[in-house]
C-alpha cells in the first residue's frame, strides 16, 4: 500500500493507525474472553445428566428394545443410529425424535439434540463428517469411519453416496 501523505502529517497519522491497532486488539481480546464463557457455559450445560447414557436408570428401560420417552437425549440418539444403521443428521434424529414423541417443542429438541452430537463428537464417541457440497454435517461412531474424514461407503446414505460419487 503506497500512501502519499506530507511529512507533517506522519507522525499523526502513524499515531492513529496505532491506536486503532491497539483499539482492534483490544475488541479481540473481549471476543476471545466472550468465546472462553460461551465455551464454559456450554461444557457445563453438555456435562448435565441428560447428555450422558450412564444415568442411574432401572435396567429394565434399556433392556426393553423399543423406544422409551424417559431416555436421556444421547440414548434417544443411539437408539436411531443403531435402528438406521448409517450416518446422521441432526435433523434426521430431531424427526425421528418428534415422529415418536409428537407433544415435544420442535426447537427445544433441536437444541437439545445438536447440543448431545456436539457432545458426543467433542467426547470422540462420534466422527462428524460434513458433506462437502451441501455443508451438511453427519455423525457416526467412529467404526463406521476409515479415518477421520472418510465414512465407510456401507454406513454413507443413498443420497449422500450420490452426492459424493456423482461430483
Amino acid at each position: 500500500m503506497k500512501l502519499n501523505i506530507p511529512e507533517k502529517y506522519a507522525d499523526l497519522y502513524l499515531k492513529a493507525l496505532s491506536e486503532r491497532k491497539r483499539m482492534l486488539q483490544d475488541k479481540i481480546a473481549e471476543f476471545q474472553r466472550e468465546i472462553e464463557d460461551i465455551e464454559n457455559h456450554m461444557s457445563a450445560l453438555t456435562s448435565i445428566p441428560i447428555f450422558h447414557d450412564n444415568l442411574p436408570t432401572s435396567k429394565s428401560k434399556y433392556q426393553n428394545n423399543s423406544y422409551q420417552e424417559e431416555w436421556p437425549w444421547s440414548r434417544k440418539i443411539t437408539y436411531y443410529q443403531e435402528l438406521n444403521k448409517q450416518i446422521m443428521t441432526s435433523a434426521e434424529v430431531v424427526d425421528f425424535i418428534l415422529s415418536k414423541e409428537p407433544d415435544l417443542d420442535k426447537n427445544k429438541v433441536r437444541s437439545s439434540i445438536s447440543a448431545a452430537l456436539s457432545n458426543k463428537h467433542r467426547s470422540g464417541d462420534y466422527i462428524k463428517f460434513v458433506d462437502p457440497v451441501t455443508n451438511t454435517a453427519y455423525y457416526g461412531p467412529p467404526e463406521w469411519f476409515i479415518n477421520k474424514e472418510q465414512p465407510h461407503l456401507t454406513y454413507v446414505p443413498n443420497d449422500l453416496k450420490k452426492r459424493l460419487v456423482g461430483r
